[in-house]
């Protein structure tokens, strides 16, 4: 195994620019930013590439199990995502919508070379000399300009506001016959034959986002551009974190709007209602894998405010049995609550009978595991999505239906979410 080596950057931005770019160059890529962000109270990594696959593991089935394996192997930290899909492994259920972008399941891999960046200092795993020869290598690089996406951009919506309307409609009628109580309901856009240059699409979108948990995924030809302000689970030795968002309200244009926007968000009482349905939803899933008692709301309604909108999160820990593997803690509570509703089952059942598009990695979740066992993962959306090969691109955004929705209400708040990504392509709905 390779040592690490730490230097000192004096041009941190030039220098992160530069090795996107170089790394761009490789099949494999994975790129984690927290972007700093000020108000995260567990945050574990500020800002760490990984390039080029040692090792990788690509399935359908037995994903967990696989991974178990890969990941005691590997000794090292791995990068990788869950897609959504992996769903019908856990329960008996299936996925058999239209998927333009083709993600595996489940990816994984060994990265030949990670560089972590925290302040102004870099650690790398290469060892002297070769550290200080790439190093070099990527200085030389010469960042263009080149644009993101020429020209405007045509959109199409898979489903049309008219049908989500009616669908919102029907899903509050299941809602008050007791079907279930809560059911995320998503929906794509997306566009065909399409050119785009999914470095710069990232870079855009994480500059406009600066989301804490921003990611970007180069899976051979298949990319992720994710602006994501939700975590999905973390394991800091034996401590479990999950951090649930479900509330939104637009950014105000002065302080006090935006503080009279925020007070609103925390007092609205459907908001919060279907934050705590999904604090419970996620409180179940942890106490399958932690000790009994262990499980506790450290944060319940918190405001939090980001670039493009407030968000209402809270955040649930708890301590992990020491009888139980911790990726089953993660199999124990995938899909997230957040992105699927209330009872769990059930609504993945309504999901799969009311979208008209296979999520695929749209909810599922990007992140790392440590050679300890230590890991971090995000939850997969405010995302662009494109697959090079046949030039497909597609993004999706959605919200939580409950017994006091409004179904244009809810079309208004899918535009909000989607409003970054469309501004990033510069794109309009066709």
């Amino acid at each position: 195994m390779a040592e690490t080596t730490t230097v000192t950057l004096s041009d941190i931005d030039s220098f992160k620019k530069k090795a996107f770019r170089w790394a761009d160059y490789f099949k494999t890529v994975c790129l984690l930013d927290s972007n700093s962000y000020p108000h995260e109270n567990y945050l574990s990594k500020d800002w760490i590439l990984a390039v080029d696959a040692i090792d990788e593991l690509i399935c359908g089935e037995n994903a967990f199990e696989n991974l178990k394996e890969f990941q005691a192997k590997a000794g090292a930290t791995i990068f990788g995502f869950l897609t959504y899909d992996l769903k019908n492994q856990i329960e008996k259920l299936e996925s058999h919508h239209t998927d333009g972008l083709k993600f595996p399941e489940l990816y994984f891999f060994k990265p030949r070379y990670v560089f972590e960046i925290s302040g102004n200092k870099m650690t790398i795993n290469r060892n002297y000399p070769e550290t200080f020869e790439l190093i070099e290598l990527i200085e030389k690089i010469v960042i263009n300009n080149e644009p993101a996406v020429n020209g405007k951009l045509k959109i199409k919506a898979r489903t049309s506001k008219e049908k989500y309307l009616q669908n919102v409609a029907l899903i509050k009628q299941q809602i008050e016959g007791g079907d279930y109580y809560e059911l995320n309901y998503c929906t794509e856009f997306y566009a065909e034959n399409t050119s785009i240059n999914p470095v710069n699409i990232f870079n855009q979108l994480n500059a406009k986002a600066k989301a804490p948990f921003s990611a970007f995924f180069k899976q051979s030809d298949k990319y992720l551009s994710c602006a994501s302000p939700e975590r999905f689970l973390r394991k800091d030795g034996d401590k479990l974190i999950s951090q649930p968002i479900k509330g939104t309200i637009r950014k105000g244009v002065t302080k006090d709007e935006d503080d009279w926007l925020k007070a609103q968000l925390h007092n609205d009482t459907k908001e919060r209602a279907e934050n705590v349905m999904i604090v419970d939803l996620v409180r179940n899933d942890l106490a399958k894998s932690s000790v009994a008692g262990s499980v506790k709301v450290e944060e319940l309604f918190g405001i939090h405010g980001f670039n493009n909108v407030n968000q209402m999160i809270s955040t649930v820990t708890s301590t992990l049995a020491s009888g139980n593997h911790f990726i089953d803690a993660i199999k124990n509570a995938f899909p997230m609550g957040s992105m699927t509703g209330a009872p769990k089952i059930e609504v993945m059942k309504n999901i799969e009978r009311y979208e008209d598009a296979k999520r695929g990695l749209y909810s599922g979740s990007v992140g790392y595991i440590t050679a300890n066992g230590d890991f971090d993962f995000n939850v997969v959306i405010r995302s662009i999505f494109y697959n090079t090969l046949n030039q497909y691109l597609s993004i999706q955004a959605g919200g939580a239906i409950t017994y006091d929705s409004v179904p244009e209400k809810e079309y208004e708040e899918v535009l909000l979410k989607a409003k970054g990504m469309m501004e990033t392509l510069n794109a309009e709905l066709d």
